[in-house]
């Protein structure tokens, strides 16, 4: 069945609905199935007007990517957000891992448009960016040796654990760990936080 909208576009707001469906297209086929003109296709207007609201390709990929960060964020916010308010942080921190996981693995080809990672735009919001909620966490683990000040240790602390984190979902979701059965890739990506979590203090 052909769900293309054919109609001329009328609601106004195409850039965010041009944004939309390059997100429904990179979920179906990764960043290389986002293209300008199938998004004006989809959206029912005309490849100029399309090319108003993004100049060029790389442009059109990098809100689709800010886009697939904020779904990625959200999915961590969801996953702390299921624990007792009085969890300790360092439960925070790991459901915060497997939220990131879980999206990794149930969105795999948005995930690889962030597959390179993701901006961390100054004074990101923590329910809103990824690595900011991870630096937010990481600072509230008690015994991390972080001084109130100290926020290069900490951002320094944020970056190791992203990278654990970053790293299994990669690795198991298009690197040399795809093929293996799903749970033993929760079981890995369990071994990777518990040790990520243990190197968070010193």
């Amino acid at each position: 069945m052909n769900t293309v909208n054919t109609k001329p576009y009328h609601h106004g707001n195409l850039r965010e609905e041009m944004i939309r469906i390059g997100v429904e297209l990179a979920a179906e086929g990764g960043p290389e199935a986002v293209g300008l003109r199938e998004i004006a296709r989809r959206a029912g207007v005309s490849p100029s007007a399309a090319y108003r609201h993004f100049p060029g390709q790389e442009s059109l990929l990098d809100a689709v990517r800010d886009a697939a960060g904020d779904a990625l964020g959200q999915a961590m916010h969801d996953a702390v957000s299921q624990l007792p308010s009085d969890a300790p942080a360092t439960e925070r921190v790991i459901a915060a891992g497997r939220g990131y996981f879980e999206f990794a693995l149930n969105q795999r080809m948005l995930f690889r448009c962030l597959a390179s990672g993701f901006e961390i735009p100054e004074g990101a919001d923590a329910n809103d960016n990824p690595f900011a909620q991870l630096l937010e966490l990481v600072g509230e683990i008690e015994g991390a040796g972080f001084a109130a000040a100290d926020e290069e240790a900490q951002f320094s602390a944020g970056v190791a654990l992203w990278s654990a984190v970053h790293g299994i979902s990669v690795l198991c979701t298009s690197g040399a760990l795809r093929d293996v059965p799903e749970q033993r890739k929760r079981e890995l990506l369990e071994v990777t936080l518990a040790t990520a979590v243990r190197g968070l203090r010193f």
